[in-house]
């Protein structure tokens, strides 16, 4: 949904053309406008005019009192400042707004993703969700009205939208130039940008504040849509997802907004009430719209493409009760609207945008870089971890708040309209911020200079620190950081303990393997990398760590899994093939130095059935082939 106001000034307007200069904040589903002096304002249902609001006995809502905006002087009214309804109210209202309509399908795709992950073993290896790389081409319309004529030309949007080193505007590149850097090169986002469409109807027409929100603008949609149809535009060049649904339409009107919030054209993002077909192998259904005004600025289209093109979800609050991540992420505030700041590295992994993934260990040091996809990761399982970024106030970030080492906290399953930071309600991705004063959820501010970690604020993340390390159930993750540097374009941490004590990353050599209680096989070496993946002689696959906890899988040999206690030089645990009897074999590794004897080989193994089982296609992956 569109990016959300936070206290930016805008007008609105009354029925006899008076503008009400404010202040916003919220977005597509809950907003709140104030005057310039910190009064809220309201619409009087009867006469459409603002007056000053009050806050209704029960909360609830707000209501206009016997006074319009600018009649009289709202500080002889005993009104309240910065009235808001309760907590619970907003909530209510955001959610009441959003269940309207249609469902937009990057909801559909992610809400899919979610699904998935609720399902699984949480400890089982997740399917990597789809990456968004390569070339993706959207479709920009640009519509006129009869009496309002576009003036900006077609070819400074194709500019906006494709250009390399676009400047302009004021902005730092374009829409191309911003997807291609925040994804390490790899995301190629092009625009096909049309000719300027002619309404069939005046503005009026589509901004009529009687009709319901949202129906005008995708009868204009559909309008340019079939208009594009009946003259052959070839719409098979536009990206679509499995469905046939072209993942992005962008609509750009002449003129400037003239609605106030939630009526006619209000720039929003939504889905068309019914999928247009526009080819065989093309639909359409979401879309986002907005005024071209006098220029066009990055931030709120990259925001919503962020959504279309990438599934990337709002992690904003959506009630207005708190502020997310702040400016933190395109996806929330995201920054200024020229430059807005970078996507955070949870997104940005999940996009599979990342270059580096190192796993944090007990006793390592390691170094992440700013200005690239340089992340460090400590999981839980497959829906809760710790994700760090170095993050520093140049190019892309030259907006941000703070500078130094971002601690994201991701539950994937969390919300980012659930500030509670509670074990059952809490966000989806959550910023540690160092001074322990968490503002963002408080609706403080945006973020501030004391968010980040540095060696001069706060360089310690771990159990005894505030904020602490703990997973969201409260119990320990043992991610202890120790120390972090100075903020810099690179920055390294050094995690408390001995990687040797506890972490099973380095070479097992010796490996005894039992399949059902059979005569013990060697094996190996098995080699553990600390991003997480694995190798022995005939493959490998992933493996994740809790605590002394460990468990691997196969990425050649589907359903085989290895499971163990870890100490410093040896472990020892169960391993098979799943199945509703559990695991069947047992083994032991150490990592004592290799046997001067070759490890077992496919000679030495003539029988699968013997070792793994006649189901298993003469296979026995925890050694290699077998005849």
């Amino acid at each position: 949904m569109p990016t959300p106001y936070l206290g930016e000034e805008i007008d609105l307007f009354n029925p006899d053309g008076t503008r009400v200069h404010v202040r916003a904040w919220g977005n597509q589903f809950q907003a709140v406008f104030e005057t310039l002096s910190g009064y809220t304002v309201v619409p009087d249902a009867d006469s459409g005019f603002y007056h000053y609001a009050q806050v209704s006995d029960d909360q609830s809502e707000l209501v206009p009192s016997a006074f319009r905006v600018g009649e009289v002087n709202p500080a002889d009214l005993a009104l309240p400042r910065h009235a808001r309804v309760s907590p619970v109210a907003a909530r209510r209202d955001a959610l009441e707004a959003r269940e309207q309509g249609v469902r937009p399908r990057w909801e559909t795709r992610r809400e899919q993703r979610r699904e998935s992950l609720r399902a699984m073993d949480r400890f089982a290896e997740a399917p990597p969700p789809a990456a968004t790389v390569g070339n993706y081409t959207g479709l920009c319309i640009l519509v006129q009205f009869p009496d309002v004529p576009g003036t900006i030309a077609v070819q400074e949007v194709d500019d906006f939208c494709n250009k390399v080193g676009y400047s302009g505007f004021g902005n730092a590149g374009s829409a191309y130039d911003y997807f291609l850097s925040v994804s390490d090169g790899k995301l190629h986002y092009h625009n096909v940008v049309t000719a300027y469409y002619t309404a069939a109807h005046d503005r009026s027409y589509y901004t009529d504040p009687a009709i319901q929100f949202g129906t005008r603008a995708r009868e204009l949609i559909v309008e340019a849509l079939q208009d594009l149809k009946n003259h052959g535009f070839d719409f098979s060049q536009l990206s679509s997802d499995t469905g046939d649904y072209v993942y992005a339409l962008s609509v750009f009107y002449a003129g400037s907004r003239v609605n106030n919030w939630s009526q006619g054209l209000w720039p929003h993002s939504w889905a068309l009430a019914s999928p247009f077909q526009a080819s065989p192998t093309k639909r359409f259904s979401d879309y986002q719209i907005t005024d071209m005004g006098s220029q066009l600025t990055l931030r709120t289209f990259c925001h919503e493409n962020g959504h279309m093109v990438c599934d990337f979800p709002d992690l904003y609050d959506y009630g207005g009760e708190s502020n997310g991540v702040g400016h933190y992420c395109l996806m929330c505030y995201g920054g200024p609207n020229t430059n807005p700041t970078q996507v955070s590295a949870y997104l940005k992994n999940s996009a599979g945008w990342t270059t580096q993934l190192t796993t944090l260990a007990p006793g390592i040091t390691a170094m992440v870089n700013a200005g690239t996809n340089d992340f460090l990761i400590y999981r839980r399982n497959n829906t809760e971890y710790f994700v760090c970024e170095n993050r520093q106030q140049i190019g892309r970030d030259a907006g941000l708040p703070d500078a130094g080492l971002a601690i994201w906290h991701v539950d994937e399953l969390g919300n980012n309209s659930n500030e509670q930071m509670t074990p059952a309600s809490h966000y989806e991705l959550s910023l540690e911020q160092a001074d322990n004063q968490f503002d963002l959820e408080k609706r403080v501010n945006a973020g501030d200079s004391g968010d980040l970690y540095t060696a001069v604020s706060v360089g310690a993340f771990g159990a005894a620190s505030s904020p602490g390390s703990a997973w969201w159930d409260g119990t320990a993750s043992d991610l202890d950081i120790e120390s972090v540097s100075a903020a810099g374009s690179s920055i390294t941490i050094t995690t408390k303990g001995s990687a040797a004590m506890t972490s099973i990353v380095g070479i097992w050599n010796i490996i005894g393997v039992s399949w059902a209680g059979g005569p013990v096989l060697n094996a190996g070496p098995f080699t553990f990398n600390a991003n997480g993946t694995w190798t022995y002689q005939f493959g490998g696959g992933r493996w994740l760590q809790e605590g002394s906890m460990v468990v691997w899988s196969f990425t050649n040999a589907a359903g085989l899994v290895y499971t163990a206690n870890t100490q410093a030089n040896s472990m020892t645990g169960i391993m098979g093939y799943l199945t509703p009897n559990g695991l069947q074999g047992s083994f032991y590794a150490l990592r004592a130095a290799p046997p001067p004897a070759p490890s077992a080989s496919r000679e030495e193994f003539p029988d699968a059935a013997t070792h793994g089982g006649a189901d298993k296609q003469n296979t026995d992956p925890a050694i290699g082939p077998v005849n």
